[in-house]
């Protein structure tokens, strides 16, 4: 669907007509990219690893069993569902943890576990595509993907080509590991507000999902199972993986909403201030200045000290050498900016030049070939062609009759020797003229360009020249800070010497002077804050505006997707039954993406499902998002699913035994289309697939 904004816009501006001029209506409703920005359909990429590898030293404080063990953990991982069985504190979640953190950059690992790994390879691929990823942990974090499959650092120093980024801190490598995978899933940053955390401030802030936040759909740990999508913006990452269109503009004018309502209650808060306190305070403040005025009265001043001017002039060279210091700097870095521009003109000129040489040198090669075809053709042809009439040594007449017997006999008139026959064939010399002619041309027109180019950077390379001079001529004008300087100490002794011959009388008269002035600006103050009009912004018809824009993009967007929301419904459900869950009987979505469950006859949120079916409600849900995809073709999960402890919260025999049957189901049906990495310590489920790595009873995984 092509979504019509200025369709949109009239409709809104009818609407509103009488409180926003069209104007106003365009400007509320302009985002920064499409309103068309959203598709659903999936962009047919899966992600999955191949391989991982992280090797370190088991370094601890205390003595334990396993100190100072070398850690060398290796394994090649197979598409489709992959189970890890270890038991509990064994080093399965570390596994787990460790792609993680390959994968977003964000560590969570535990900080012994952080200590004890130095390396980190992975090897995964996006669709076809095979990519690595190593990290250095030693010191501090160096980080690189790159294109390909490499499973050694030796190898990946060897093929620095093909580096797409390098990082050289964990915020660096998160930055750029989110641009990658946003560009290659289609994922951009869906934003909320949220108050500052800060007990001084009021302000509100703009908050944006991010890469680390869009995985919490991949990584799902038995610790959160009691939210769907852990970290308090489900709705947001669900809006993200279906992509449904307008999800975008939905998202920005929200975020435009909420930074109205915060600026009308701002506007409020200052409205409603109390003009009879500030009064109040006001008159308080006259009588101490009143007081002051009075005291000042009663002090002698026998002789006027100089000290103040003194002061005056101090400040005075201060802000001068500050002026003259900031000029300097802002000269220094408009002639860095100008002598790079400078350097960059005089490279490009200088390969221009070395260009044009290489296209003369070309032109000149031509010429000699064309000038020596043209004369083996003047010349060649005609030695070629020539008849004998007499023999060069003996002058006897050869005879036409033994010119043509030879000629039969394919020998030489002259020698006897045999000739082999050739003919010279003019068109294919005088073709190879005319593609060196034409071969000749083009050159003779690029050095034109580069002829003229070179003209151009001249005058550029010219006014940049001139511009540096000009610089460092205003530079040499400015006034030396080492004279002001000592100007500047000099005051300062002169200050030192007034200050000895202070009198208390002064003294106090000085500070009553200081005081008067807080006191005389305090009132100030007061008299412009009663002073101020009015804001004469209606925030409450810009908000209503929006929120009706709001709620009718929300409608349509359901309506385009209601259909793509009724059958991951489905699935859901499906799902959900094969867990063993039973009660559940249907689930729906709403236009607000809230998921609603209908047990025992009741439509309840995911929060109020019980804690021991939680879990399952919310593998259902993911699995459903992958189905959705492979099957419709539509969503933006990767098709990618670590699960950590499934049977840690539930281990009742239902949902063991709807787990196996849903893990046998989904590789019968979806094999290579998916990859599922689960981590568990319950033995149950062994032989549930084929790829299992079993670790023995109270043995670590690495």
């Amino acid at each position: 669907m092509t979504f019509d904004l200025t369709k949109f816009t009239k409709e809104l501006y009818i609407e509103f007509s009488n409180s926003l001029t069209f104007e106003e209506v365009e400007s509320l409703l302009e985002i920064k990219e499409a309103y068309n920005k959203d598709t659903p359909l999936s962009t047919g990429k899966n992600l999955s690893l191949t391989y991982i590898s992280f090797n370190g030293e088991k370094s601890t404080t205390e003595k334990q069993s396993y100190s100072g063990n070398q850690i060398n953990f290796e394994q090649e991982i197979q598409s489709g569902i992959n189970i890890w069985i270890a038991d509990n504190l064994k080093g399965k979640s570390s596994v787990l943890k460790v792609i993680k953190y390959a994968l977003t950059g964000n560590n969570s690992l535990k900080p012994n576990i952080k200590k004890w790994i130095k390396h980190i390879i992975i090897n995964f691929k996006i669709g076809n595509k095979h990519y690595t990823i190593y990290l250095n942990t030693e010191g501090r974090l160096n980080a690189f993907l790159l294109n390909g499959t490499f499973k050694k650092p030796n190898e990946i120093e060897d093929h620095k080509d093909q580096i797409i980024i390098q990082a050289k801190s964990e915020t660096e490598y998160q930055e750029k590991i989110q641009d990658f995978f946003f560009k290659q899933f289609s994922y951009y940053s869906l934003k909320w507000t949220q108050k500052s955390s800060s007990k001084d401030s009021n302000e509100l802030l703009e908050s944006s999902a991010s890469w680390s936040t869009y995985f919490k759909s991949i990584f799902l740990e038995s610790k959160d199972s009691a939210s769907l999508i852990f970290g308090g913006q489900e709705k947001k990452v669900f809006e993200m993986l279906m992509g449904l269109e307008l999800t975008y503009p939905i998202n920005r004018l929200g975020l435009k909403k909420d930074m109205l309502n915060d600026k009308k209650g701002k506007q409020n808060l200052f409205s409603k201030m109390d003009i009879k306190q500030i009064s109040i305070d006001k008159q308080n403040l006259e009588l101490d200045l009143d007081i002051l005025n009075k005291q000042l009265e009663t002090l002698k001043d026998e002789k006027p000290i100089s000290i103040n001017k003194l002061y005056s002039d101090y400040n005075i060279i201060l802000k001068e050498i500050e002026l003259t210091n900031k000029i300097s700097l802002d000269y220094e870095n408009n002639n860095h900016l100008l002598r790079k521009l400078f350097n960059s003109l005089g490279s490009k000129r200088s390969s221009n030049e070395v260009e044009l040489n290489r296209i003369k040198k070309e032109i000149e090669k031509i010429n000699k070939q064309i000038i020596s075809i043209e004369e083996y053709l003047d010349i060649g042809i005609f030695f070629s062609n020539l008849d004998i009439k007499h023999c060069p040594s003996c002058n006897h007449t050869v005879s036409e009759h033994k010119k043509r017997t030879q000629t039969e006999e394919h020998k030489c008139t002259l020698c006897n020797e045999g000739v082999e026959e050739s003919e010279i064939d003019k068109e294919v010399y005088n073709d190879k003229i005319d593609r060196l002619k034409s071969l000749k041309l083009k050159f003779i027109e690029e050095s034109n360009i580069l002829i003229e180019d070179i003209k151009v950077i001249n005058l550029k390379y010219d006014e940049e020249n001139k511009k540096i001079v000009n610089l460092e001529a205003k530079r040499i004008e400015l006034k030396d800070t080492i004279l002001l300087n000592e100007d500047l100490r000099k005051i300062e002794k002169l200050i030192n010497i007034e200050k000895g011959k202070i009198t208390p009388d002064n003294l106090k008269r000085e500070n009553i002077i200081k005081e008067k002035a807080i006191i005389e600006y305090k009132i100030s103050e007061l008299d412009k804050s009663t002073q101020k009009p009015k804001l004469s912004i209606d925030f409450d018809k810009q908000i209503k505006l929006l929120d009706t824009a709001i709620i009718k993009l929300n409608s349509l967007r359901y309506k385009i997707g209601e259909n793509i929301l009724k059958r991951l419904s489905e699935l859901m459900l499906s799902e959900i039954n094969d867990f063993g869950l039973k009660s559940i009987t249907e689930i729906k979505i709403s236009e607000k993406f809230e998921i609603q469950y209908k047990q025992d006859g009741d439509f309840i949120s995911f929060n109020n499902i019980a804690e021991g079916e939680q879990l399952r409600a919310k593998i259902a849900f993911y699995l459903s998002l992958i189905q959705l995809d492979i099957e419709k073709n539509f969503g933006r999960h990767t098709r990618f699913l670590i699960i950590d402890s499934p049977s840690k919260e539930e281990a009742d025999a239902n949902f063991l035994n709807g787990l196996s049957s849903v893990l046998k189901s989904i590789e019968e049906r979806y094999g290579d289309e998916l990859q599922i990495l689960i981590g568990t310590a319950e033995r149950g489920l062994k032989d549930v697939v084929k790829k299992q790595y079993i670790t023995r009873l109270d043995e670590f995984v690495f």
